[in-house]
């Protein structure tokens, strides 16, 4: 099999200008065995002289002759004293900011949601705290049956409890239990920003007409809802919401009040930011 020659990097490669010489070669002897004449004619001691100017040539010869790894010395030294030079320990300083979305992020900066998710725990808590072991796992138990086998859950007949010896058969009619009637708020509504975020603390005026005085004043909750349970008269009412921080702007909306009202009222920020 014939052998064929690696081409070789020919950018670095430098011709031949002065007899065997290149430029580089030639300015190194150049310099430095003049400056080891200067160094033997200036030296006043007679042996010294001689090795002061035999080493500063040498450095010159080096220089231009003898290569380290297969490089020459001038790059081997350029790295050395790069390598000595440079440091060997850096430290991590953050400077950069973080991303724009993560700047906005209502989770961690918003206090409604954080007070909202405060009291629902507490309110499970004191929940779960007065229910006995025995209830709780009869609830589980229950709702097991009822997502496993709905239908035989619902035509299922209850269970008689066991009686006492000598108790009566007759089973007695349990008293019927009345439960008050619930009573619904005549008005309702919630207030959120842009990014469906309930907010606390906003007051909602209700006028006649979009100049005239306040017929009602209302406040948002924790949870960003308002409501009222004292009726309005049937009509057109402008229901203007205003943000006592004024850190939130809402138009005002112009809604139709009837005898009944089942939709919420929803007023959203208008901001963009």
């Amino acid at each position: 099999m014939d052998q064929h020659p690696i081409p070789r990097q020919i950018t670095s490669f430098e011709f031949k200008l002065i007899g065997f010489l290149t430029i580089k070669q030639f300015l190194y002897l150049l310099v430095f065995v003049g400056v080891g004449l200067a160094v033997y004619a200036l030296t006043p001691i007679p042996i010294l002289n001689y090795f002061l100017g035999i080493v500063t040539a040498s450095i010159g010869l080096a220089f231009a002759f003898v290569p380290i790894n297969d490089r020459p010395m001038e790059v081997w030294v350029k790295n050395l004293v790069k390598r000595l030079t440079s440091p060997t320990q850096y430290n991590f300083q953050k400077a950069n900011q973080p991303i724009k979305i993560l700047q906005d992020f209502d989770m961690t900066s918003n206090p409604h949601l954080v007070a909202s998710h405060i009291d629902s725990q507490n309110k499970l808590n004191s929940y779960l705290a007065g229910q006995t072991p025995t209830t709780t796992n009869a609830k589980r138990q229950t709702i097991n049956d009822l997502l496993t086998n709905p239908v035989g859950f619902l035509t299922k007949k209850p269970k008689s409890h066991p009686e006492a010896p000598g108790a009566s058969q007759i089973s007695q009619p349990a008293p019927a239990v009345t439960s008050p009637s619930l009573k619904h708020p005549f008005i309702n509504g919630v207030i959120k920003n842009h990014k469906l975020t309930p907010l606390a603390g906003i007051l909602i005026y209700v006028k006649k007409d979009e100049q005239g005085t306040p017929l009602r004043i209302f406040k948002s909750n924790l949870h960003g809802i308002f409501s009222s349970y004292n009726p309005l008269p049937s009509g057109e009412y402008f229901f203007e919401a205003k943000d006592p921080k004024q850190a939130y702007l809402f138009d005002t909306m112009k809604i139709r009040i009837e005898n009944v009202n089942n939709t919420p009222i929803e007023m959203l920020s208008k901001e963009l930011i």
